[in-house]
């Protein structure tokens, strides 16, 4: 039974320690206190509070990019009205498709972003500023492009010219 056990002489490592948690680029220092680390293996406290770190950087990660996939599916969806009543002439469909799905990555990547830089706003601030100018910067470009296009489409066009009327002998 010890050779299918993987826990049998399997070491731990523990330890505790005092923890302070550094806010605001280290101008607020809050004490949270006396925490103990339990990690497989041998390891001291540095090193397990490091794999601690990078495991919930990993799982951030994760969870940003899985959040942002649902929320330009909730675009995709909340425009699918304008889809469906595309979809009934053929070519426009597809086009109003690709259209809703460009305008869904947008609008999500901009939520996204003005989300995540309200909530680093306290914590980091110079990372939360750069995120509100690289938000800013796609909603701008956004803009312009529309503004250019709305400029655009006022241009006069000609009128059509009638087609040749043939007589019959």
């Amino acid at each position: 039974a010890a050779e299918s056990d993987p826990e049998v002489g399997a070491k731990y490592g523990v330890s505790k320690a005092d923890v302070i948690d550094d806010k605001c680029c280290g101008k607020i220092h809050d004490n949270l206190g006396v925490i103990w680390m339990v990690r497989r293996g041998r390891h001291d406290l540095a090193d397990m509070i490091n794999m601690a770190k990078q495991d919930e950087k990993q799982l951030t990660k994760l969870l940003r990019i899985v959040c942002w996939v649902l929320l330009v599916a909730g675009w995709i969806m909340l425009f699918s009205i304008f889809t469906t009543v595309l979809s009934t002439l053929p070519i426009l469909g597809k086009l109003g498709y690709f259209a809703v799905v460009i305008i869904a990555l947008i609008i999500g990547s901009v939520c996204c972003l003005g989300v995540t830089a309200l909530a680093y706003m306290r914590y980091r601030p110079a990372i939360s500023i750069a995120i509100l100018a690289i938000g800013l910067g796609i909603w701008g470009v956004v803009g312009w492009a529309v503004g250019s296009a709305a400029v655009n489409s006022v241009q006069p066009t000609f009128a059509p010219t009638p087609a040749p009327r043939f007589t019959s002998f």
